[in-house]
């Protein structure tokens, strides 16, 4: 007796293929072209804000660079088409992997150039305004050290002006009555006075004639970091004019921190202070040849001098130990750089430029493997006879 033959399993519909074919006839062409036409818009921008730094976009940089971008969207939008219509018909391994080297090159042209250039028109404005203000907040630092030191300098000059001032009128009433050598008129004694009170008075001086400069300088740096912020954040104006009025500020400032550096009188502080204490020495000297109570009258003198020298040279030392603001250079760097240091502040834009760039070769990747056939497995032994 024989038995029918076990037909075999029916091989799967090939539904991906159908749909790859509806879907590459009908919404492919225009999805890919409303795609193509923004990426060429974007990346247009990104090439003209590479070119607009410093020299400007001349009316022949902007045709070069709406022609080289629509050159390269057009190429690549012919590598797309040659490789979503020919990788499926290849047959070969070796084929098969020429034409995945080309999708991975469409990739990378698409990430150096498309997707590069698209990020930086999207972001560069954005880029160059936190570059502005970062600057900005550096000269709002240096302005902030400014406050300690101008208010060591003004705590020494209260301290040490009256002290000027009574070693000035001890040398006057030495010079007039002799209180101290009994004789009255210029002396050993007289002279040491004399140069407490010369160097005395000229710290006094210094510290007043550096404390009113740094006071008007002081509060036009405040002003212009006030200004600085301002100019940031004013968006009725553009990017560009808001750098160029940036920098006008930005070197004004610089040459009043300058200004500071160069006013600094902390080595000339020091210097008199040293003198004083050379003078305290031989006042001290000058009392060994003196009667039992003009030396006492002397070294209590030598000892208040010294205690006076000694916290002169601490007031010194305190102001020495503030940091005093440096002079720098605002610039400005290119809108390529200044994306490339703030990327990560910018990964909404970065993504928004890959959704667009990278959906013609995504594409041709699902294209690619629904164009691949499945083979069909047996599941029955082929059909016998049977007795």
């Amino acid at each position: 007796m024989k038995h029918r033959p076990i037909p075999l399993a029916t091989p799967p519909t090939d539904e991906a293929q159908r749909f790859s074919a509806i879907y590459q006839f009908y919404y492919q062409p225009l999805l890919l072209l409303g795609f193509l036409v923004c990426s060429w818009w974007t990346s247009n921008a990104g090439v003209l804000a590479m070119a607009d730094w410093i020299s400007g976009a001349s009316e022949t940089t902007r045709q070069i660079a709406l022609l080289v971008t629509a050159s390269a969207m057009g190429a690549q939008y012919a590598l797309w088409h040659y490789a979503m219509r020919l990788i499926p018909r290849y047959v070969t391994y070796q084929a098969r992997g020429i034409g995945v080297v080309v999708v991975a090159v469409l990739m990378v042209m698409l990430a150096l150039s498309s997707t590069y250039t698209s990020f930086i028109g999207i972001s560069q404005d954005s880029a160059r305004g936190l570059e502005l203000q970062g600057q900005a907040d550096e000269y709002a630092a240096q302005a902030r050290m400014l406050a300690p030191r101008a208010a060591a300098m003004e705590d020494a000059f209260f301290v040490i002006a009256p002290q000027a001032e009574a070693a000035c009128a001890r040398y006057e009433q030495e010079l007039q009555t002799g209180a101290i050598t009994g004789a009255s008129g210029r002396g050993i004694v007289t002279g040491t006075l004399l140069g407490f009170c010369s160097g005395k008075t000229e710290i006094v001086r210094a510290l007043e004639e550096t404390i009113a400069a740094n006071e008007a300088r002081i509060g036009e740096i405040s002003r212009l970091s006030l200004q600085l912020d301002q100019v940031i954040y004013d968006r009725d104006v553009s990017i560009g004019a808001r750098e160029l009025t940036f920098l006008a500020l930005a070197r004004r400032m610089d040459a009043l921190l300058s200004e500071l550096q160069n006013a600094d009188r902390t080595r000339g502080l020091r210097a008199a202070s040293a003198s004083m204490a050379g003078s305290v020495a031989e006042l001290e000297n000058a009392g060994n040849g003196l009667a039992q109570a003009q030396a006492r009258a002397i070294a209590s003198i030598v000892q208040e001098e010294r205690a006076s020298g000694a916290a002169i040279a601490a007031m010194i030392v305190e102001i020495e130990a503030l940091p005093l603001p440096e002079a720098g250079r605002a610039t400005l760097k290119p809108a390529q750089v200044l994306v490339l240091e703030h990327w990560r502040l910018h990964l909404p834009q970065l993504a928004i430029a890959l959704a667009i760039d990278l959906f013609a070769p995504l594409a041709t990747l699902l294209f690619w493997a629904a164009a691949i056939k499945a083979r069909a497995r047996k599941v029955a032994i082929q059909s016998g006879e049977f007795s």
